[in-house]
């Protein structure tokens, strides 16, 4: 299993594109939290659980889109 974490920085215009890739992998998502930074407005975070061994794929994907940037680890 992994944790991956993926920091949005504009929401409104990265987001159709973000969920695109994560609809794409969501038989792998077995969890997912969004987080926005209402101090720093319209940024946020999400939090994945991953079960696959595809995850390196889906990091890659998101941090094609611009203004993501997406990490993982296993645990």
């Amino acid at each position: 299993m992994y944790i991956v974490s993926i920091s949005i920085e504009h929401r409104e215009k990265c987001v159709p594109e973000v969920q695109e890739v994560l609809t794409r992998y969501g038989e792998n998502i077995s969890t997912r939290l969004g987080i926005h930074n209402p101090e720093k407005e319209n940024t946020g975070v999400i939090i994945l659980s991953y079960v696959g061994e595809n995850v390196k794929e889906i990091a890659e994907e998101l941090n094609e889109i611009p203004e993501v940037t997406a990490n993982f680890m296993e645990v």
